[in-house]
């Protein structure tokens, strides 16, 4: 006020922070959302989903050729697969639904596989609550091919990352996400032990059978994981991005992942952080792709991660080092004593 009486001005007070939702009603009501949407699919009612998709919305995949930025460039490609004059629509049956709430209840991740349409898809999204109205702010979806399936196209180079055409942005807040994220590329380890030191993180891959949900999970994968010597490369844009009340975070790269024995497999990894104090910790890590038209694979197998150095070889310690033969016996003989000198000599 004084400020203001004497012409001056100062800096604009900060926005109050929103009150916090109890726990459980936060949970109840994001799961809530994913529920609708999934219902309003089944109707093939897409028009109706408008309140239920923020503005701006990211949306990456299941095609390479899907990346979104808008709401209605989200809703025009998803009337493209639900057609709502149709007589009779796809169902969608959820088989893995888990839902997670930030401290606070103002922002959730959400994880799913879904089969709709002959097709099994992998979904993690990103919700915010603005004035306790739920909203998809982002969406990772990707297809989960079987195992022989995903081992032919890459063979014919048609495996891709979904939305390959996606720009990069990161939100300054994202920074030091993003360095901690990266170091995981070679370093698979350290990606492991975040995710199993919670017992709702989630690792989802890109073929059938391979989400992990919880500890013991995650460290029987990883396990396999580390011993096929998994690393990955950054094949394309980064895009990083932290939720309004300043919660979570989120990333997504394409990636190309190799493995002992195995050819270079382009991904798209998507993965989700929690605030740990002024820290981040990562508590989902969904690697996805798509299947396009052979050899559109190629110009992302070119980057690949550099093999591991070798180990160093330690230096070898004096007491590892062999005797020599010659030395050792030599220093077991006794040397044979001079005899004393007589009385008589000169």
């Amino acid at each position: 006020m004084l400020a203001a009486a004497c012409g001056g001005s100062g800096p604009p007070p900060a926005a109050p922070a929103a009150p916090a939702v109890d726990a459980r009603t936060a949970e109840k009501d994001a799961k809530g959302l994913v529920v609708e949407i999934f219902e309003t699919i089944d109707r093939g009612n897409t028009d109706s989903m408008f309140s239920l998709l923020a503005d701006p919305l990211i949306v990456l995949g299941p095609r390479r050729a899907d990346a979104m930025t808008t709401r209605s460039d989200a809703l025009v490609a998803l009337g493209k697969v639900v057609d709502p004059r149709a007589r009779k629509h796809p169902q969608l049956r959820s088989t893995a639904l888990a839902v997670a709430v930030s401290p606070g209840g103002r922002s959730a991740w959400a994880f799913d596989v879904v089969h709709f349409g002959g097709a099994t898809v992998a979904v993690t999204a990103i919700l915010s609550n603005t004035s306790d109205l739920w909203s998809v702010t982002t969406a990772a979806l990707a297809l989960v091919p079987g195992p022989a399936r995903a081992k032919a196209e890459s063979a014919r180079d048609a495996i891709v990352p979904p939305g390959g055409a996606a720009a990069g942005k990161v939100d300054p807040a994202a920074a030091r996400l993003v360095d901690d994220w990266k170091k995981g590329l070679l370093d698979q380890d350290s990606w492991g032990i975040e995710l199993m030191s919670q017992s709702d993180a989630i690792y989802a891959g890109p073929t059938a059978g391979e989400v992990a949900h919880g500890k013991q999970a995650i460290k029987q994968l990883w396990k396999a994981r580390i011993k096929a010597n998994v690393r990955e490369a950054v094949s394309g844009p980064i895009t990083a991005a932290v939720t309004p009340d300043g919660q979570l975070a989120w990333l997504s790269a394409p990636v190309t992942r190799v493995a002992s024995g195995e050819d270079p497999l382009p991904l798209r990894s998507f993965a989700v952080y929690e605030k740990d104090g002024a820290a981040w910790r990562l508590i989902v890590l969904h690697e996805g792709l798509a299947i396009d038209a052979p050899g559109s694979g190629t110009a992302y197998k070119k980057i690949v991660p550099a093999p591991p150095a070798p180990p160093r070889a330690e230096p070898a310690r004096p007491e590892d080092k062999p005797a020599d033969t010659a030395t050792a016996k030599r220093a077991k003989k006794k040397k044979k004593p001079k005899p004393a000198p007589r009385s008589d000599d000169p």
